[in-house]
């Protein structure tokens, strides 16, 4: 047996479909190939059963030898407890003769111990389950007869469970005829899509564009522990030193002098729209790339200014922000992007080591 954890996704190369809302969601889940299914099941596993608060671990389990299990949802840390989501596409619903030899393989590998009964099984195809099949599923007892009956049609054959074939034995055949198949139901393809719909990969391959930005809420007047130490922050702290001729190293000392500290509390604003807008990015398209393009396209307008020569830091700081502010940048996955957004950007850009507010040949001088 393969177990592949879940691996980390990255966002598809093709973004074509985020916007697009021509085809509706259902009408696409039923002609999709099987490629992009399985790519559509395993981050609907990592994306919505993953963070399910049920489940403490999820695996794909891979290739021709999952024996009757594509995706393994754990709800113990021994692993020996779990839910068993068998994922299908096929062009129409699917039916007993079609999905008949994965009941088989349910009885087989757990009859001989190669894994344990699961909890719960769930069938999660592409076209949903066909009206005979969700019979046989709402009346579980008729599946005992069912699979014994056709049990050499669609069991027996060779590389239908096993390469060498499973012939009924009295030992199989009693084993599934105390088999309680109640434990099988359906994720109908209504279903899958709303919870697809919760994870970040949906709008890659159903489209209905990016979730609204949500309203980024003042700074709290404290600032956190690890923001105190930011490099925009202590850098700051040196123009604000330079431009008063003493020491000032933190908020406290800041506050007697309303002026700066105003600017500060802007500054620190701007920071954190941008910071809001790179965790934003980092939900809708999965990793930073967006909002790293625009922190560059930032930088190169504005590095010019901010390696001009200054008498004073706090005029470099300005003059550079009010540079920012100006830049006509637009993203096409994400719009316009605000001043407070721009200006941010050049703090983060400090942040990072790519800008600096201090000037190097003054940064060691005494005050």
């Amino acid at each position: 047996m393969n177990i592949i954890p879940l691996p980390t996704i990255e966002a598809p190369q093709d973004t074509s479909r985020i916007f697009d809302v021509s085809i509706n969601p259902l009408d696409r889940l039923r002609t999709i190939d099987a490629g992009e299914f399985e790519d559509i099941a395993c981050q609907w596993a990592s994306g919505y059963l993953a963070n399910s608060e049920h489940y403490k671990n999820v695996a794909q389990i891979g290739g021709s030898k999952d024996s009757g299990r594509d995706i393994v949802a754990y709800l113990d840390e021994e692993m020996q407890t779990f839910d068993i989501f068998q994922c299908k596409r096929y062009k129409d619903p699917l039916s007993p003769s079609v999905y008949m030899s994965e009941f088989g393989k349910l009885c087989y590998y757990t009859m001989i111990g190669k894994y344990n009964k699961p909890r719960k099984y769930f069938i999660v195809a592409s076209n949903g389950i066909g009206q005979d099949l969700r019979e046989l599923i709402e009346h579980p007892k008729r599946i005992n007869t069912q699979l014994i009956k056709t049990w050499d049609k669609y069991c027996k054959p060779k590389r239908k469970i096993t390469a060498d074939g499973v012939p009924l034995s009295h030992e199989l055949k009693e084993y599934i005829t105390n088999f309680d198949f109640s434990i099988v139901s359906e994720v109908s393809p209504q279903t899958l899509l709303q919870q697809f719909a919760t994870t970040s990969w949906y709008k890659y391959h159903f489209g209905g564009g990016l979730r609204k930005r949500p309203r980024v809420r003042k700074p709290q007047e404290e600032l956190e522990s690890d923001e105190v130490t930011m490099e925009y922050v202590c850098q700051l702290m040196q123009v604000y030193s330079q431009h008063e001729k003493k020491s000032i190293k933190d908020i406290e000392t800041l506050s007697s002098i309303k002026k700066l500290h105003g600017h500060f509390k802007r500054q620190r604003e701007s920071f954190h729209n941008a910071r809001a807008l790179k965790r934003f990015s980092r939900d809708e398209f999965i990793n930073d790339e967006v909002y790293d393009d625009l922190k560059n396209q930032v930088y190169h307008g504005v590095i010019t200014t901010c390696e001009a020569t200054f008498d004073k830091d706090l005029d470099r700081v300005d003059s550079t922000i009010e540079r920012a502010q100006i830049l006509p940048i637009k993203t096409s996955e994400l719009g316009d992007i605000s001043i407070l957004e721009k200006s941010g950007m050049c703090h983060d850009l400090v942040n990072d080591g790519e800008m600096r507010w201090v000037d190097n040949e003054r940064e060691n001088t005494d005050i």
